[in-house]
C-alpha cells in the first residue's frame, strides 16, 4: 500500500523536476540576423516584416513574459555572411533571400522555412544615365555589376535564360550594391542589377532603369523568408511559435492601409528615401507583399529555386522542400488572430485562391 501511495508522489516530484529542468534549458536570448544592412552600415533594413518587427520590438512583446531577450544582427555580407554565422551556430532565426538559403540548405546547414517575409521582388538593369543601351541585348560584351550569392543573381539568372542570354554573354562583375552604385556614378561599369536603390539612382540622374523583372513575369521576381535552425526549432517550438505570432502581428500592421505612411518611415530608417522605397513597391500591395503565408506560390517558387540552382551549378545537393517548408506556426497564430481574410492563399501561378 505505502509503495502505491509512493508512485504518484514519486511521478509529481519526477514531473516537477522535469518542469524545472525544462525551464532552466531555456534560452536567455535567441539571436536573430537579417541578410541586409542600412547605408554606412546602420542596423536598419529597407524592407521585410522582421526589420518592422525588429523596430517595433514585436517579438520582445512576445517573449517578455519569459525573460528572453533578442539579439539583431544585420550583415553587409547578406545572405553568405548569414549562412557562416548559421553554419557557425552564432544564429537561431534569419530572414534571407531565396537562393542563399537554398546554398546552405544544399550545403547541410540544418533549416526550417517558418514564415514569407517578401515576395515578388522585382530586379531592375541600371545603366549609367546617358548611356544608349535600352534592352538586355544592348549591354552584352559589356560590364555589368551584380552581387553574387545574394537572392539577385538567381533572379538575374532566370530574366537572362528567358531571353535567350546567359552569365556569358556579358563581362560580370561581383560588386556589393554601395559598390556597384558608385561603380555607375563614375562609370567605371556599363550596368548594374540592383534592388531599391535603383529608384534613387534614377531620381538622382545617375542612373537608369532599362529593365524590371516585375514587370515582365512573376516568375522571375525574389522571394525572401524567416527560417529557424531546425535544431533550435526541435528544442524550443513553443518559442518559434512566439516568434512567428510576433511577425504576423507586424505583417498584419503593415498590410493595414492606414499604417502604410508609418511602414515606409520606418524602412527609410536605413538610408534609402521613402520615395525610392514607394517607387519599388509599385502597384503591389503591401499586404500581398508582406502576406506571410507559406502557401502554392512560395513553395513552387522555392521548389523553382531548388532546381534551377542546381542546374546552374550553384548548389549540388538535391533539397526536399516540402519537408524543409514549415507553415505550421504562421497557419496557428492566423487563426488564433483571426486574421483568415486578410491574406487568401495564392497558387502557383500567383493567382488568389477562393474558399
Amino acid at each position: 500500500m505505502q509503495r502505491k501511495l509512493l508512485l504518484p508522489l514519486v511521478a509529481a516530484l519526477a514531473s516537477g523536476w522535469i518542469g524545472i529542468a525544462s525551464a532552466a534549458d531555456q534560452p536567455d536570448v535567441i539571436r536573430f540576423g537579417l541578410a541586409t544592412v542600412g547605408k554606412g552600415g546602420i542596423p536598419f533594413a529597407s524592407s521585410s516584416i522582421t526589420s518592422l518587427a525588429h523596430q517595433r520590438q514585436a517579438i520582445e512583446a512576445e517573449l517578455q513574459a519569459e525573460g528572453i531577450r533578442v539579439e539583431w544582427t544585420y550583415f553587409k555580407g547578406a545572405g553568405p555572411a548569414v549562412n557562416e554565422a548559421l553554419a557557425n551556430r552564432q544564429l537561431d532565426f534569419a530572414w534571407q533571400g531565396d537562393l542563399p538559403t537554398a546554398v546552405g540548405k544544399a550545403g547541410g546547414l540544418d533549416t526550417r522555412l517558418i514564415a514569407a517575409d517578401g515576395l515578388l521582388s522585382a530586379n531592375y538593369l541600371v545603366v549609367p544615365s546617358d548611356s544608349q543601351a535600352t534592352t538586355l541585348e544592348d549591354l552584352k560584351g559589356k560590364k555589368v555589376a551584380l552581387f553574387k550569392g545574394t537572392n539577385l543573381q538567381l533572379a538575374t539568372a532566370r530574366t537572362l535564360k528567358q531571353a535567350g542570354l546567359g552569365d556569358r554573354d556579358f563581362r560580370t562583375i561581383n560588386m556589393d550594391f554601395p559598390t556597384a552604385a558608385a561603380a555607375l556614378a563614375s562609370k567605371d561599369i556599363d550596368g548594374a542589377w540592383l534592388a531599391s536603390t535603383a529608384f534613387e539612382l534614377q531620381k538622382n540622374g545617375i542612373g537608369r532603369i532599362i529593365y524590371d523583372t516585375r514587370a515582365v513575369d512573376a516568375r522571375l521576381t525574389r522571394q525572401t523568408h524567416v527560417l529557424v535552425r531546425g535544431e533550435f526549432e526541435r528544442q524550443h517550438p513553443e518559442i518559434v511559435q512566439k516568434v512567428v505570432n510576433g511577425l504576423v502581428k507586424t505583417a498584419a500592421w503593415v498590410s493595414a492601409p492606414e499604417n502604410e505612411d508609418a511602414a515606409f518611415e520606418l524602412w527609410a530608417k536605413s538610408g534609402t528615401p521613402v520615395d525610392s522605397l514607394r517607387a519599388e513597391q509599385g502597384d503591389l500591395p503591401l499586404a500581398r507583399r508582406y502576406s506571410p503565408r507559406l502557401d502554392a506560390f512560395f513553395i513552387d517558387r522555392y521548389r523553382a529555386t531548388a532546381r534551377e540552382s542546381k542546374e546552374l551549378g550553384l548548389i549540388r545537393g538535391d533539397i526536399d522542400v516540402a519537408q524543409w517548408v514549415e507553415p505550421k506556426y504562421v497557419e496557428r497564430a492566423i487563426e488564433q488572430l483571426g486574421l483568415q481574410a486578410l491574406w487568401p492563399q495564392y497558387d502557383t501561378s500567383n493567382q488568389p485562391l477562393t474558399r
